[in-house]
């Protein structure tokens, strides 16, 4: 799950910094395998990476987004001020994604 909010977190930084409308993309980690980062209705992503269940990121009223794993608890990724998203999973420390 972490490397699923890494990976969309990160996404999500780069797109709101240049700006741009977000089509389908593949991410790849140099030895990792590839992670498919696709827009659904409604604004939402699917990240899929192959032999893992896809998650959803879906916006939430106000700002951020909502990542869903079937089977895990819901994790929050909030927008800070200043740039940078909050991630935030009941029950472990927040994760921080902030701009280089």
């Amino acid at each position: 799950m972490r490397k699923v909010l890494a990976i969309f977190g990160g996404f999500v930084l780069c797109m709101a910094m240049v700006g741009i409308a977000v089509a389908q993309y593949t991410i790849q980690t140099p030895g990792q395998p590839p992670t498919n980062l696709n827009p659904t209705p409604g604004g939402g992503y699917m990240i899929q990476t192959p032999g893992e269940s896809p998650s959803f990121a879906n916006p939430r009223p106000g700002g951020g987004y909502v990542i869903q794993t079937p089977g895990e608890v819901p994790s929050n990724v909030n927008p800070m001020p200043g740039g940078g998203y909050m991630v935030q999973t009941p029950g472990r420390s927040p994760t921080f994604v902030n701009p280089r």
